[in-house]
């Protein structure tokens, strides 16, 4: 039964050769913007995550799941996993690409202003999906 030391632990030790190339081709390669370390958040605003384990990256999409009315929480959802041993950067890109694309699917227009946005930053104007720069100073909710 795992514990959280051991967690601490797993993420604290370096990548295996074969996951630090991984890590270091997405890192220099993709056509959008890249932030952390263990765990990278593609593009802005964040398309997808990898996480890498000590033997694993496991590719996820950002998801929000509501608790109640008014607060939400970040429950990303899995898309896939490449084993070091087993899989390849090949397949670790397609999965990427695959779940930028999905991502990409889910983000509505703006009905005041056109921009493309994902769904958590968009509230509604008289039924329409605006963005939260169109909604700056009008009272309603997200």
């Amino acid at each position: 039964m795992p514990s959280k030391l051991l967690d601490a632990l797993l993420l604290a030790m370096p990548l295996s050769p074969t996951l630090e190339s991984w890590r270091q081709h997405l890192l220099n390669h993709l056509n959008y913007p890249v932030k952390g370390a263990q765990s990278l958040f593609i593009g802005e605003p964040v398309l997808v995550i990898v996480s890498f384990q000590h033997d694993r990256a496991e590719v996820l999409l950002p998801a929000l799941e509501w608790r109640n009315h008014d607060m939400q929480t970040t429950r990303p959802s899995s898309r896939g996993v490449v084993d070091e041993h087993s899989g390849s950067l090949e397949q670790l890109l397609a999965l990427v690409e695959e779940s930028i694309a999905l991502r990409l699917k889910s983000f509505h227009e703006c009905s005041r202003c056109g921009k493309r946005c994902p769904p958590e930053a968009l509230g509604s104007l008289m039924g329409d999906p605006t963005c939260r720069d169109c909604l700056k100073g009008r009272r309603v909710l997200f």
